[in-house]
């Protein structure tokens, strides 16, 4: 008898003959054969990221500081993972890669093409990038709408390009969603795996098994082993932000809130706040009211109220229900653009740190020029190498 098992997105057959099954080592073949099926399917989607940066004694002199003695005078040279998105050639990387370089270029295929910054958003730690040149051949992934975040243990395979070596898999589970780290507050739920990272794994791609686009790294706990990923909803978000306003806005109704938990109550948000002025108290929300609901998004937590307002867009009406004197009450808002001193307890990412721990990058008289002025071709004959995996306020 044969039985059909879905297990992280993949049917496993089952077979049971006289009370016995399948060998556990059966399974995990059938296992690695479809890891190793969406590897080699998704391989050409990724691209390695190149930036250049002013020579380290520039950015030294920018935090005071003078440099070492005998330090070289050549640009830094920052490296990490991207991927394609379109068939136009839209490339997702991390913010932290390009923010401020001099030049960027990425690698597809041993070949480089030079790449232009279509806009980043450096709260979520992304980045869009544009090839000059469209490479001959290249699949993608896509960016899907899809709610909700994938369960804890799910299984996850990351592709990336570690530092000169092509693109690598990896394999892990998702152990955690979060929208806070410490003192550090994301803009929505990220998703935490066990997938370590490395050198050149900033802006990997994440799937799942049945070869869907989970999303992308853009910060790390080197302590615990774990990485970060933005949901590939969030990245669309942001996307459709770029490609259509030019910038990324984040909504606000203008109040504030506080969690309480009791065991006659459980968890519940309540307004602390309402700014005058603002949407909520022109619609007529109230300080004590207790919040329910934003659009679609029931509220019990922090993290649910920040999706809720993440994933809500400028401009739009949304209803907001809450709880007063025991009454539900539900009032149509419409949502506003972030005003610049409203942080919602977001802690802003500084500009990316100088490169550390620089790595030497092999050149020989055989390598291309790099796709650079002429003025910055001799000085990158024997750059400084090095990577940045993920939120600089995180990592």
């Amino acid at each position: 008898m044969a039985i059909l098992r879905l297990f992280g997105g993949v049917w496993l057959t089952v077979l049971l003959l006289q009370g016995g099954s399948l060998t556990a080592t059966a399974q995990l073949a059938e296992l690695e054969e479809r890891l190793v099926s969406l590897f080699e399917q998704n391989k050409s989607a990724m691209v390695r990221v190149k930036a250049v940066f002013p020579p380290s004694e520039e950015l030294l002199q920018k935090e005071g500081l003078e440099p070492a003695e005998g330090e070289a005078s050549v640009p830094q040279l920052v490296i990490g993972s991207g991927f394609f998105i379109s068939r136009e050639g839209l490339i997702l990387t991390n913010a932290s890669i390009v923010y401020e370089a001099l030049r960027i270029w990425v690698e597809h295929n041993q070949i480089d093409y030079g790449a232009e910054v279509v806009g980043l958003d450096e709260r979520s730690n992304i980045a869009f990038l544009r090839t000059y040149t469209l490479p001959e051949s290249f699949t993608f992934f896509h960016l899907s709408d899809r709610s909700g975040l994938p369960a804890m243990g799910s299984l996850v395979l990351r592709l990336s390009m570690p530092l000169e070596f092509k693109a690598s898999p990896d394999f892990g589970l998702v152990s955690g969603h979060e929208s806070r780290f410490g003192d550090r507050f994301f803009p929505c739920t990220y998703i935490r795996t066990t997938v370590p990272a490395g050198p050149g794994d900033g802006g990997s791609a994440y799937l799942d098994l049945a070869g869907r686009l989970m999303g992308i790294q853009v910060g790390s706990l080197p302590e615990v082993g774990a990485t970060y990923m933005l949901p590939a909803r969030a990245a669309l978000r942001i996307r459709d932000d770029i490609l259509f306003s030019g910038a990324v806005t984040y909504g606000w109704i203008g109040f504030e809130v506080e969690p309480e938990t009791s065991i006659k109550s459980g968890r519940r948000i309540f307004l602390t706040e309402v700014f005058d002025g603002s949407p909520a108290a022109q619609a007529g929300l109230l300080e004590g009211d207790v919040l329910k609901q934003i659009g679609d998004y029931p509220i019990e937590s922090l993290d649910e109220l920040r999706n809720a307002m993440f994933y809500t867009r400028v401009g739009q009406y949304v209803e907001v229900t809450v709880q007063r004197a025991g009454d539900t009450r539900r009032f149509s808002i419409k949502v506003e653009s972030r005003p610049d001193d409203e942080p919602m307890e977001i802690v802003e990412p500084l500009p990316p740190a100088p490169p550390i721990n620089p790595l030497k990058e092999k050149s020989t008289e055989e390598t291309a020029p790099l796709p650079f002025e002429k003025d910055l071709r001799q000085p990158l004959t024997a750059p400084e190498e090095t990577s940045r995996t993920g939120l600089p306020d995180i990592s």
